[in-house]
């Protein structure tokens, strides 16, 4: 998946998720977005390497229906 920054509405509200650079110590693991509302950061997600724009998309809405719904 690409590395730029998505954005993804859910429930009226447009989220945004960007991409945090890999600590060296770190770099085997999945990379890791952090989430943000209205500029406010509300947590991090993790994203599998093969994982496709459309899945994280999807994956996404689900992850903020759990942690805010």
């Amino acid at each position: 998946m690409r590395e730029g920054p998505r954005f993804v509405n859910w429930r009226g509200e447009e989220f945004h998720f960007e991409r945090l650079e890999d600590r060296r110590d770190l770099a085997h693991h999945n990379p890791v977005w952090a989430v943000s509302r209205r500029r406010e950061f509300i947590g991090t997600m993790s994203c599998a390497e093969s994982e496709t724009a459309k899945e994280f998309d999807v994956r996404s809405v689900r992850w903020l229906a759990a942690l805010l719904g």
